[in-house]
């Protein structure tokens, strides 16, 4: 694998990192694209990137925090100290539930169109999953338990996946890749459908809760807690998606304004 993609001098570019901006970078500007399709300026895009990055960042790192405690209890400052090197704990769920309610708040103070800003970062969203999970794979984190199938793979003994396992293992982070570009795909084709605003952004967490639900049961985990935390989710936003989506395509026809 190669966690350092280009390395000059003291200078380092690292593969998780590069492709976690260009994920930020694209979907940004995709949702900048589609949302003045409906008058929703650049400025405000970009602040509302900025809210989503920071939310995801404070969001998985608190989530991770809590499950975690004991290696923060007699260290608290170990919380934010990236100076050490990194922040070294985040979970993904965290990071989204907090960008969730930090963006609805932002869109709705700034009276955007609540629910087709849903549908104009649906794609930006399986998008940058698949662009970031490409940056876990040459990194060699997120990987998967051991496994006798010609999916499997053998990470170098430098990454984690090869330190904790030097035998084939599932390389689930290329699953996530390969799913976030099908739903972004899916997405594009849904879009066409007309259908009401919010259904499409409800039909892609729906199918995106149960992709997550399903590869966790295949991807390796060092803290059981890490896995039903996350597999508690996953229901969560399944049945919250499935109402939203059923509620969305009951409601009367009507012209969104304002948030």
């Amino acid at each position: 694998m190669h966690p350092t993609l280009i390395k000059i001098g003291s200078l380092q570019i690292y593969s998780y990192g590069l492709f976690l901006f260009l994920s930020f970078l694209i979907g940004t500007k995709l949702v900048e694209v589609r949302a003045k399709k409906f008058g929703v300026s650049s400025e405000s895009i970009t602040n509302l990137a900025l809210i989503v990055l920071i939310s995801v960042i404070v969001g998985a790192r608190l989530l991770y925090v809590i499950f975690h405690w004991s290696e923060f209890a007699n260290d608290v400052i170990g919380i934010v100290a990236f100076w050490r090197g990194g922040l070294g704990g985040l979970m993904f769920f965290g990071g989204f539930i907090f960008a969730m309610i930090a963006g609805i708040l932002y869109v709705r103070h700034k009276k955007m169109p609540v629910y087709k800003m849903f549908d104009a970062i649906a794609p930006a969203l399986v998008l940058g999953e698949g662009l970031t999970r490409i940056g876990c794979f040459l990194n060699g984190c997120c990987f998967g338990k051991p496994t006798d199938s010609c999916l499997g793979m053998i990470f170098s003994r430098h990454s984690a996946a090869g330190y904790t396992f030097h035998v084939p293992i599932h390389p689930t982070q290329l699953y996530s890749s390969l799913a976030g570009f099908v739903l972004f795909v899916m997405a594009l084709i849904l879009e066409k459908k007309h259908l009401k605003d919010g259904v499409l952004f409800g039909i892609i967490l729906i199918f995106y809760s149960l992709f997550r639900f399903g590869i966790d049961f295949i991807r390796y985990y060092e803290d059981s807690a890490n896995f039903w935390v996350n597999q508690i989710i996953a229901i969560g936003f399944f049945v919250l998606a499935l109402a939203f989506t059923i509620i969305r395509i009951k409601s009367r026809p009507k012209t969104e304004n304002i948030a």
